[in-house]
Formats: structure tokens, C-alpha cells, sequence
């Protein structure tokens, strides 16, 4: 989608790739962003601290091309992706003549796992290039959930800080007291993380995803449900990474991809849906609500809006719950909801409400909407076994979708959203009442705290 210097401001608010343009129509600048109408904004605020070579960069700049992604981690492989494709101008004079990061696997007994600025020795494998060092830290913070890994320095002669993370596992530092059998399996264990995340990084998903599949089939017959369990959360793991990282070429090919994306969640969310509610013939808006709250105080409520799929924040809405006392999440949600639904007129109307919630939240939704007189769509999504709860003629039933589903995607994305949103608005509230704590005298501040500590136990 192309945009002219003068109307960024009807830029979207959503997670992106920028490229800049000359009026030849020469690229000359990617980047990447959490929200893109600010992030391009702020090259073109008359009061700003540039450096001489952005102002030269914007000062060329004719029109602007953005391809909408789902998250800020699909982003920064894409930006990757466009800058070694296109070796903008820009971005290279700008990085200030140093060298982009590779992501280093050393081949040793148990390789090591670093970032580098050059791809020249041959007894490592290296992916990239990559754009910045943030870039880099994301996708091997995200990866080594998934694949734990060693990054010290050898030789290593005691476990790291991270193996009580359980990001190193196993350690090379464990192996000194274990017998040779012993470090045989742990060794193989180590090597198949680094094989598969490898793999990962070569774009090789279906391969990683039918070897844990398998692995996971063979520890639940064997009856070693923990051990399933585990590769259960990896193989998730490794769904959800599917969806924010591998597609980077995709989005080359087709810049709207994520609108495409967007427009068929919706749909399969259509499908999935209509059964049980007869009058839902197409869903073009979707509200989700979440609560957030430390033992029942400071409670607050967000509600976000999607539009075709896309977050619309200017429709986002916080709630600061009188609901007080013990944490009460039914409560709490009612609240919001009558709240809600006082401003049916002028907040607009959605085709389906979504509650981060199983059963009890929604049924306390439905009693709202019977008390109200609303017979808009209502569902919940349980969060263990990620289940859409319908109600349907008095009876709850879950709808189990293949994890793969456009449909559960779109209503895991309203999840995240509103979950981020709840808890970030109630950190503000944390912070600021910290501060007047703090700010009190130390006598007072000290009763403060004595109070609040009896209250919790």
C-alpha cells in the first residue's frame, strides 16, 4: 500500500515494514515497526534531533510503500529479508560502515550458538544477514525457548546462569561429573536442539514439525506423559513461529499477504460460528475483552476492536473496575460488559464479542446480555486447551480446532491483544501508585505497606 509524505497520518497503527522512495522510484530505505504511523511519523515531525544523514534520506523521500504484518517479530525478518534483497542506500550508509549480524553455529562436540558480524569462518554455519542487533536477540530469545542452546565460551567449565532457565538443556558445564553413558544421551539430546534449530533457521519447519509430532506420539505410548507433554509445548511453540517468521518471502511476493490473511480468518471464523448462531452471515467487526489484577486490587479491564482482521485502536477502550475485594473475574467481567453496553449508540456495534474466558466468564456475560436484552454472538476461548466455548439452546459446548486453524488464529490474535492491553494499563496503575507511596513520608509510607502486606496474606 503506497502513501505520500502528506497523508501518513492515515497510516495504520499496527506492526509493519516501511519502505522509502525517491521520485524515480528508487528504494531508498526498509524498516521495520511496532506501530507504523508512528514509527514513519517521527522522520517528519518538524522538531526532531536528526542526524544530517536522515535528514538528507527524508528530504528525498517521494512516497512510501508498507506491508501490514501480524507481529512485530514477523517484521523484523521481513525487514531482514528486504534489506539483503535490496541493499537499500540508505540503510547501509546509515549502520555507520558496520558490518550486519549473522547468527553463528559453531561445528564442535556441543556448538555454540553467537552472533557475528562476519560469515567467514568455515567451521561454522551462519544465517543471515541481519539488520541490527535487536533483530538478532528477538529471534534467538524466541528460538532458545523452543530449542535451548549454550552460548558461553569454551571450554565450559561449570553450568551457566541460564540452565536454571531451562534455556540451556543440557548444559556442556554439567557433563564433567557424568558417567560416559550419561554424557552419550545428553550429548545426542544437545546436538538434536541445534540440528533442529538449524533447521528453523534454514526455513525447514515441516521437517522440526513432523519429527516432534512423531516424538511426541512415541513418549504418549510409552505412557511418559511428561515427556510428551513437553514436546507438546515445543511443537506449539514451533506452530505459533510458523506464523511470525517463515513467511517473509511470502510477504515479498505479495505485500497483502496479511490483509488476505486477515480476510480468511474471518471467514473460516464465520464458518466455524454460524451453526450456532443462525443470524451471523458475515463478521466484518470483533470485540475481546480481558481483566487484569493482583489479588483483587487495582482492577482494570481493556476491550480491543478488529476490523477486517486488523487491530483498530482507536475503538480500544479501558475499564478501571470498582469491583473490589477478593479477585472476582466473573465479576469483573460483568462490569465491564454493562459498562460496555451503555454505549451501544455510540461505540458501534460488533458481530461477535470474544471473552478470554471458558464457561464461568461466559455464562456471566450471558446473564449481562439476558438482563440487557442482547443477542449478539458471545464466545469464550479456554485458555489451557485453547477451546472456542459456544452456549447454544442452555447447553455449553467447546469447539477443538486443528491448531493450524485461520479461525483460532484470529481469536488467539484478539487474545494476545487484549491480554497485552489489560496488563499493560494496569502496570501504569502499579507504577503510579508505587510512586505516591513513595512520595509519601516514611512513617506513613511504611503503615502503607504494613497494610497492604496484610491484606494480601
Amino acid at each position: 500500500m503506497t502513501y505520500l509524505p502528506s497523508t501518513i497520518s492515515s497510516l495504520p497503527q499496527i506492526p509493519g515494514v516501511y519502505q522509502y522512495f525517491d521520485a524515480e522510484g528508487k528504494i531508498l530505505y526498509v524498516g521495520k515497526a511496532k506501530n507504523l504511523k508512528s514509527r514513519v511519523s517521527s522522520y517528519f515531525q518538524k522538531k526532531n534531533n536528526h542526524d544530517p544523514k536522515t535528514r538528507q534520506l527524508v528530504s528525498l523521500i517521494s512516497s512510501i510503500e508498507i506491508i501490514k504484518v501480524e507481529s512485530e517479530f514477523e517484521a523484523l525478518n521481513l525487514e531482514a529479508r528486504l534489506i539483503n534483497t535490496f541493499k537499500p542506500h540508505y540503510n547501509i550508509i546509515l549502520k555507520d560502515d558496520k558490518h550486519y549480524l549473522y547468527i553463528k553455529i559453531t561445528d564442535e562436540e556441543f556448538p555454540q550458538v553467537t552472533v557475528s558480524r562476519r560469515n567467514d569462518n568455515k567451521k561454522a554455519t551462519f544465517f543471515g544477514p541481519y539488520p541490527s542487533s535487536t533483530t538478532v536477540k528477538v529471534m534467538l530469545r524466541y528460538l532458545r525457548r523452543i530449542f535451548p542452546f549454550c552460548s558461553q565460551k569454551r571450554p565450559v567449565k561449570k553450568p551457566c546462569f541460564y540452565t536454571h532457565l531451562g534455556l540451556c538443556n543440557p548444559c556442556p558445564g554439567e557433563m564433567k561429573n557424568k558417567s560416559q553413558d550419561e554424557k552419550e544421551i545428553l550429548k545426542r539430546k544437545y546436538r538434536l536442539n541445534i540440528r533442529r534449530l538449524k533447521d528453523l533457521l534454514s526455513e525447514k519447519t515441516k521437517t522440526v514439525q513432523d519429527e516432534l509430532q512423531s516424538q511426541m506420539k512415541e513418549e504418549a505410548k510409552k505412557e511418559n506423559f511428561e515427556n510428551a507433554a513437553l514436546i507438546r509445548d515445543a511443537l506449539n511453540k514451533v506452530d505459533y513461529l510458523i506464523h511470525h517468521f517463515d513467511r517473509s518471502q511470502d510477504y515479498i511476493e505479495n505485500p497483502n499477504l496479511a490483509r488476505d490473511t486477515w480476510k480468511d480468518q474471518q471467514s473460516q471464523l464465520t464458518e466455524v460460528l454460524s451453526p450456532y448462531f443462525q443470524n451471523l452471515k458475515e463478521i466484518h467487526r470483533i470485540e475481546c475483552y480481558d481483566v487484569s489484577n493482583i489479588s483483587g486490587k487495582l482492577s482494570v479491564g481493556a476491550m480491543v476492536t478488529f476490523i477486517d482482521g486488523e487491530p483498530a485502536k482507536n475503538f480500544y477502550r479501558k475499564f478501571r473496575l470498582k469491583t473490589t475485594g477478593k479477585p472476582d473475574d466473573f465479576a469483573m467481567h460483568s462490569e465491564m460488559m454493562k459498562r460496555r453496553l451503555h454505549h451501544i449508540s455510540d461505540w458501534s456495534f460488533p458481530e461477535v464479542f470474544v471473552i478470554d474466558g471458558g464457561k464461568p466468564q461466559l455464562l456471566a456475560i450471558l446473564k449481562v446480555f439476558d438482563t440487557l436484552d442482547v443477542s449478539t454472538p458471545v464466545i469464550g476461548l479456554a485458555k489451557e486447551e485453547e477451546e472456542i466455548v459456544v452456549e447454544k439452546n442452555g447447553n455449553f459446548e467447546k469447539i477443538k480446532l486443528p491448531r493450524n486453524s485461520q479461525a483460532l488464529r484470529l481469536i488467539q490474535r484478539l487474545r494476545d491483544e487484549s491480554h497485552r492491553f489489560a496488563h499493560s494499563y494496569h502496570e501504569k496503575l502499579r507504577m503510579k501508585s508505587l510512586l505516591e507511596v513513595v512520595s509519601k513520608p516514611p512513617r506513613l509510607r511504611h503503615a502503607e505497606f504494613i497494610s497492604a502486606s496484610s491484606e494480601d496474606s
